[in-house]
């Protein structure tokens, strides 16, 4: 009988570490995938961001270029392409120079737009232009109403394509393009998440070409916020400050963006990213 019972006692000990051995695995087990799902859920959310970072930045990153003249020493452009107008900003219903806002129906509230024009880099090369004619090394990409511009190294001049007065003469070596005007927005995309609520998006819209359907490019944000890096006169840093109480557009040099993503409970809701003018220099 005593065999027996320290034989039963062993059992019991032995089924109860099973039991905490086992209960361990099952808590390993769980953890893992937990932490499995928030990395892949953490990656989802930096690809969104990255995308829409890289959209914003390769555009911001070229307001006010206008070929191998610097629109900002060669002021005005006539009335459709300035320094001040170059890149804009609208903050709760203020401009960072008088303009009106575009038309944006899908606009979300409260939240920032920012505009910004440039000469596309995906140019032609012109053979001869001068008045009304314009003629291209090769085909022509320009269909009437797109807003265009004509460069070379001495001048520039903003058009519309078929109607057009070119005030200077323009050789080989010109270069013409699209006048991109492209602004940037948190959009109403129609639909709705599990919880019934509006989904919003970032979306990008080109306004000077012929065919401009705003194009969505990353859901699951809800706001967007522009800051201007103004440039210290007294010790060259860079200020970062809302676009309303700046007065010299000629100090600012970079742009700061960030984004609030619409899932509070995502790791990083909010993020920000810095972009540099190219046309202004750091």
């Amino acid at each position: 009988m005593r065999q027996q019972g320290h034989t039963l006692l062993e059992l019991l000990i032995a089924l109860t570490l099973a039991l905490f051995l086992s209960s361990v695995l099952i808590e390993i087990f769980v953890q893992c995938k937990k932490t499995y799902y928030l990395i892949q859920r953490l990656n989802a959310v930096q690809t969104s961001v990255r995308i829409a970072f890289n959209g914003l930045s390769r555009d911001i990153r070229m307001a006010g270029l206008i070929g191998c003249v610097r629109l900002i020493n060669f002021f005005p452009l006539n009335t459709q392409l300035t320094p001040d107008n170059s890149l804009l900003v609208w903050q709760a219903g203020f401009a960072t120079t008088h303009s009106d806002l575009p038309y944006l129906p899908e606009a979300k509230p409260h939240s920032d737009i920012i505009l910004i024009q440039f000469l596309d880099p995906d140019t032609r090369s012109v053979k001869f232009a001068q008045g009304g004619t314009i003629s291209l090394v090769g085909e022509s990409p320009f269909h009437s109403q797109d807003k265009c511009l004509i460069s070379d190294c001495q001048h520039a001049e903003a058009f519309q394509w078929g109607q057009f007065n070119l005030q200077h003469r323009y050789q080989r070596d010109s270069e013409v393009g699209f006048l991109n005007k492209i602004v940037y927005y948190i959009g109403n995309t129609g639909r709705l998440n599990h919880k019934g609520n509006a989904i919003f998006a970032l979306y990008r819209r080109n306004l000077n070409r012929s065919a401009h359907n705003p194009i969505e490019l990353v859901e699951g944000i809800e706001k967007m916020s522009v800051r201007l890096g103004v440039r210290n006169t007294a010790n060259g840093r860079l200020l970062y400050m809302h676009p309303q109480p700046i007065k010299k557009w000629s100090d600012v040099r970079s742009v700061e963006i960030t984004l609030v993503l619409q899932d509070k409970k995502s790791l990083g809701s909010e993020w920000t990213h810095v972009v540099g003018l190219r046309e202004r220099g750091i």
